[in-house]
């Protein structure tokens, strides 16, 4: 009894961990939060999940990049971040739609680059589907 308890206690904290991770996002603010949680997680198939067909990002130096690349970018590990903090988040719904903003404090590497930043980012998200997706993000260092 004693060694089959320890395997009961994984068991529920992995079904735990899945049932957190396939929950879709009932808020802009969960989707948004997904994102950046997907990002440091190097989780390209949760960020898939998470974007429109149509997404883009307006990165660092204002170049357009489609939710594939992106993907692909971070699978790769030619995006990688090591940490990232969200704070001073705001939402604003507009029916199907909705604007978070924020700021991102990240530290990783970009092809291979070192960067520790404080990002201000606007997130557009919208429901497709009974579900909250991002559509695009912008992100702009501070300094």
């Amino acid at each position: 009894m004693k060694k089959i308890f320890p395997v009961w206690v994984l068991m529920l904290t992995a079904l735990g961990t899945l049932a957190r991770q396939s929950t879709p996002p009932n808020t802009p603010t969960e989707c948004t939060e997904a994102f950046f949680e997907a990002l440091l997680a190097k989780d390209a198939s949760a960020l898939r999940s998470l974007l429109t067909v149509d997404y883009a990002m307006v990165s660092f130096d204002g170049s357009l990049v489609d939710g594939n690349t992106l993907a692909e970018a971070v699978a790769s590990g030619y995006i990688a971040i090591e940490s990232g903090n969200v704070s001073r988040t705001y939402a604003r719904l507009y029916g199907e739609a909705g604007i978070v903003t924020g700021t991102w404090n990240a530290r990783g590497t970009l092809q291979g680059y070192k960067f520790d930043n404080q990002i201000s980012f606007m997130a557009v998200c919208v429901r497709q589907g009974g579900a909250w997706k991002l559509a695009g993000v912008q992100f702009t260092p501070t300094m």
